[in-house]
């Protein structure tokens, strides 16, 4: 299983922000409020892949549409 580029991309962010604090407590708990789904590609290879939550449920919504 592979972490998505936009997982990545979020975790930069979060270390970015966070980061460098007493005890990294800001950074624990940011990485603890991340919520990721496993994804499996429909087409292609069928890998599979960890994606924001939040990603997906967007895909859904505007797909609903």
């Amino acid at each position: 299983m592979k972490i998505h580029p936009t997982v990545i991309e979020k975790l930069v962010t979060i270390y970015t922000n966070y980061g460098g604090f007493k005890e990294e407590t800001r950074l624990r708990d940011a990485l603890g409020r991340l919520d990721l789904t496993e994804y499996t590609q429909q087409t292609g290879k069928g890998r599979t892949f960890l994606v924001l939550t939040e990603d997906i449920s967007s895909h859904l919504k505007n797909n609903k549409s």
